[in-house]
């Protein structure tokens, strides 16, 4: 299995699915579909493989070596993606499928809340 290299944490915001998703590393927070959300360094260590990762389920020891440069045991990363994933709220941005974890857009942007 290919296995991706972990990477310097770069510094700058991301965005993903249209800017519907947004991460600025520096201030730990994330905008979802207009609104804020605090973060923490976990959390933004976290949201920045899933985003840098991109599209699809990436395995749990993928995650833990690209964003964390560590191998372990992938158990380690549900407690810390369950937060996050709480944080960004319902419905869903994260998905978990066993130990694979990725992004999705959870359906149109509500109503008077398109991103800029």
């Amino acid at each position: 299995m290919d296995r991706k290299e972990p990477v310097e944490q770069p510094q700058g915001p991301l965005t993903a699915f249209g800017g519907r998703l947004a991460l600025d590393p520096d201030a730990r927070t994330a905008t979802v579909d207009g609104r804020a959300v605090p973060l923490t360094y976990q959390d933004v260590r976290g949201l920045r493989t899933l985003i840098e990762l991109g599209e699809g389920l990436h395995d749990a020891r993928d995650v833990l070596l690209y964003g964390w440069g560590a191998w372990t045991d992938p158990r380690e990363l549900r407690y810390p993606m369950a937060v996050l994933r709480a944080k960004l709220g319902e419905p869903w941005w994260i998905v978990r499928d066993g130990d694979r974890y990725g992004l999705r857009p959870p359906g149109p942007p509500p109503s008077g809340r398109l991103p800029s």
